[in-house]
């Protein structure tokens, strides 16, 4: 059993910057916090390079064997596996007959005397100032990544491979701290294999969401990751985006390949009838895109090395192809580079209750990063796998997706909100309020109870306050806890309508905010203190293409001839349980408007679920 001590984030900081180490970390399982095994007080430290001068095989196959003597002493071996090992594991591939460059980096560890495993909240805000992603240059245009595609198709074609995977490089250089970089990229992208990585004069950031592998005693799982869309702005588009991956005959057929690979590789070193898959075509939501993963686990049929196992499993599969050895062949000719850190492993091992411990992931989304003056420069790979149904198009789209997770802004720290009206004991169309929150909790990784939101709602205490009205602001935070904010409602014996304009400009469409209800409302507060100083109530917002959608705290109603309608939204709007509940009723049909039809409309009406309908009164 390991232990585990909580720490606050100033006092991890603190103690980190103090001692610093390597850090294996999940951001995933647990949901606003991190769960960090720190390995500290380094022994040793050793890089192999490529060398023709000597035999740098038997060095390798040494200082593999070191690492398990180090780890059977109850030392902390940590590091890096590059890509360009393949030359060296892949069966009937020649190290020292590649086409390796003198010096290419091939393994680097470190020996670590100490290891804790903590607990500390996720940083809900870090001081960023000092530091900046100054470049990000894709390598490949679109036309070069076309070209080297048709040339993939055509080894495709001609049967040399059931599908590659193919990469290409990013150039990046950051500006500044990279320890709090690392951190602001984990708020980005929570997954369960970060790590972060310090070795002599690079540093090694590795937000990855795949396992390689893990071993307890002589168990052996593998979590091969292949097939991805990306993530939905609306919770429709979300939902249909992860049903097309789940479907889509392309991404199911690379999948099913690589887990195949992965079962064929496993049963080189498990126990005879062990390999199973235990999932096929699991599809799990990152921050950006959905991922297709399956699972396959064996028993060891001799007890944990390095050697064996790396010989039967690196590199992965899902980050070259199949047949293995064809594919990583055919990928060196058409990328025409040394991969590095990207597509190869980064990995942690120890002994735990007498039996080994190891972790590796496949270091996708990993950034290594060497000094260069005031800067840290490097390579970011991106890339994905090609089968005959691929499109180029496609595929250059979904590499560039990548990349999102680093050029995206940083997302400011927010709860997820109702605002919910209250009277005489009963929420008003409490069951979409909820409804709406835990689509808006899914899309961001916010967990979501039903039973605990009603438990929370029940603790509201002014249900025997005679007919008084009130606006309970309902939230959730990142953790999964709910809490509320009540406040009088009151309304003035008369309605007076609402003053309405149209916004100065259209909204940006790929703002993910303006589709999900939170607190960061900073577009809608900037826009009503444009209608204040316009001497108006509220102002329609609207599209590039100039469709309109909603006001800043109210959805929009038009009636034409006999029937009432409001705007899709679909391209950007919060889609109000108000709304919602006159759509389902059949009372209004959601369709494309433009502010043509605005001014053409026989009448207008403004509503939510707060105040009901509005009159309008349209000011130009």
């Amino acid at each position: 059993m390991i232990q585990v001590l909580e720490l606050t984030w100033e006092s991890f900081e603190k103690e980190y910057r103090k001692i610093g180490g390597f850090l294996f970390e999940d951001s995933r399982s647990e949901p606003g916090y991190t769960l960090c095994d720190w390995y500290f007080d380094l022994q040793e430290e050793i890089e192999i390079l490529y060398t023709e001068k000597e035999p740098v095989a038997e060095t390798i196959k040494a200082n593999l064997s070191k690492l398990d003597d180090y780890r059977e002493k109850g030392f902390y071996p940590c590091g890096a596996l590059f890509f360009e090992l393949g030359y060296f594991f892949i069966e009937g591939l020649d190290l020292g007959n590649s086409p390796l460059a003198e010096g290419t980096p091939l393994l680097q560890y470190s020996i670590y005397k100490q290891k804790k495993r903590i607990k500390y909240p996720s940083p809900s805000s870090l001081n960023l100032e000092n530091t900046e992603l100054k470049n990000t240059t894709a390598l490949w245009d679109k036309e070069t990544y076309k070209e080297r595609f048709e040339k993939t198709r055509e080894a495709l074609l001609l049967g040399e491979s059931y599908e590659l995977n193919l990469c290409f490089p990013v150039s990046l250089s950051i500006e500044g701290d990279l320890f709090l970089y690392y951190q602001s990229l984990k708020a980005k992208q929570k997954t369960k294999y970060s790590v972060y990585y310090p070795f002599v004069d690079t540093r090694t950031l590795s937000l990855s969401p795949e396992l390689f592998f893990e071993v307890k005693g002589n168990e052996i799982q593998t979590e091969p990751m292949k097939g991805t869309n990306l993530r939905g702005l609306t919770s429709k588009q979300d939902k249909d985006n992860k049903t097309i991956l789940q479907s889509s005959a392309k991404e199911r057929a690379e999948n099913v390949m690589i887990t195949d690979l992965y079962r064929n590789d496993l049963g080189r070193i498990a126990k005879q009838g062990t390999v199973q898959v235990t999932d096929l075509f699991l599809v799990k939501g990152l921050e950006t895109v959905w991922q297709m993963v399956s699972k396959v686990e064996a028993k060891l049929k001799n007890p944990f090395s390095w050697f064996p196992v790396l010989k039967a499993l690196f590199p992965s599969g899902s980050v070259i192809g199949a047949p293995k050895k064809r594919s990583f062949e055919l990928l060196r000719e058409l990328e025409n580079t040394n991969r590095g850190l990207y597509t190869g492993s980064i990995f942690v091992s120890e002994m735990l209750d007498g039996a080994p411990w190891i972790r590796s992931n496949v270091s996708i989304r990993t950034l290594n990063l060497t000094k260069d003056n005031h800067l840290w420069t490097g390579n970011y790979g991106v890339g994905s796998g090609i089968t005959v149904l691929s499109d180029a198009e496609a595929e250059y789209k979904e590499c560039l997706s990548k990349l999102k997770f680093i050029t995206n802004p940083n997302l400011p720290s927010f709860e997820i909100l109702e605002t919910i009206r209250f009277r005489k004991g009963h929420y008003f169309l409490k069951d979409l309020h909820l409804e709406r929150m835990e689509e808006t909790a899914n899309r961001f990784g916010y967990p979501f109870s039903k039973q605990k939101a009603e438990a929370c709602l029940k603790a509201h205490t002014h249900s025997a306050i005679g007919g008084s009205v009130f606006r309970l602001r309902f939230l959730l935070n990142e953790r999964g806890e709910f809490r509320f904010e009540s406040f009088p409602l009151t309304k003035p014996k008369i309605r007076p309508k609402i003053r309405l304009g149209f916004a100065d400009h259209p909204i940006d469409s790929k703002d993910l905010f303006l589709y999900h209800k939170t607190t960061n409302r900073s577009f809608y507060q900037k826009m009503l203190e444009e209608c204040k100083a316009k001497s108006i109530d509220d102002c329609i917002l609207f599209d590039p293409e100039n469709r309109i959608l909603e006001t800043n705290i109210r959805n929009l109603f038009l009636k034409k001839s006999k029937f009432w309608f409001t705007p899709t939204l679909e391209t950007g709007g919060l889609p109000g349980v108000f709304r919602e509940a006159l759509i389902r009723k059949g009372w209004v049909k959601e369709t494309v408007l433009f502010q043509s039809d605005l001014l053409e409309a026989d009448e207008i009406l403004v509503g939510n679920s707060l105040r009901g309908f509005e009159r309008v009164d349209l000011i130009f």
